[in-house]
């Protein structure tokens, strides 16, 4: 009975942990000291509770105090995409085989002006779906040295225990500003604002459906109670 209670914490301690990694990128990895660390991400965390998925920055500077940044997230999901461009049209590419060889969607958002984010799909040209303007399927949030970007799952071309690789950055305010920092890169991402550069893929897999680790972990301990 200890040897499955001990095995039963183990699966409840993973279901725990499962749907929230943290990524962790180096700190200082950035060319220029522009907006006191706003640029230069720390880590980020990737979360889904099923319908909803979510991306938070934690960057070394404080977002509210200095809000030109732009963070932005590049998810290929399916075979195909865009090898060579962006829904920002940003000097910015996929240049990686990953899942299906290029980028099939694309977050990009910003925390002046009130806040706001876009989601943009890639089927043979990049077109707009989801705004904070518009629909609202996709939200924002910036607290301190943190954005959080939440959009549906649903809106992804994704479900429940499905793989997507995606790389996040950072940018300036400026139309033709590149990827400053990279969440998959741990060295120094670009030399200068408008250098091209590629993603670095991480890879995350959403949260099984639904919740079956977390049922197994309540069945299991209900039955040691019963048998108690």
């Amino acid at each position: 009975m200890k040897k499955v209670l001990a095995a039963l914490v183990l699966v409840c301690a993973a279901q725990a942990a499962y749907a929230r990694p943290i990524i962790n990128d180096s700190a200082g990895d950035v060319f220029t000291g522009a907006g006191g660390g706003i640029l230069d991400i720390l880590s980020l965390e990737v979360s889904d509770d099923g319908s909803a998925l979510s991306f938070k920055f934690t960057l070394a500077g404080d977002v509210v105090a200095t809000d030109w940044g732009k963070y932005m997230v590049m998810i290929d999901t399916v075979p195909g995409g865009d090898n060579g461009g962006n829904g920002w049209a940003r000097p910015i590419s996929w240049g990686q085989p990953g899942i299906g060889a290029g980028a099939d969607y694309w977050i990009g958002s910003w925390v002046d002006s009130g806040n706001g984010a876009e989601n943009y799909n890639y089927s043979g040209s990049w077109a707009l779906q989801d705004a904070t303007y518009t629909n609202g399927l996709i939200s924002i949030s910036k607290a301190g040295s943190t954005v959080t970007i939440s959009t549906a799952l649903s809106r992804m071309g994704l479900g429940a225990n499905q793989q997507f690789c995606f790389d996040a950055f950072t940018s300036g305010g400026g139309g033709g500003d590149g990827a400053i920092d990279s969440l998959g890169d741990p060295g120094v991402h670009v030399g200068d604002w408008g250098q091209p550069s590629n993603a670095f893929p991480v890879c995350y897999t959403t949260t099984p459906e639904p919740g079956s680790l977390a049922l197994l972990c309540i069945g299991g301990l209900a039955l040691i109670r019963r048998r108690r």
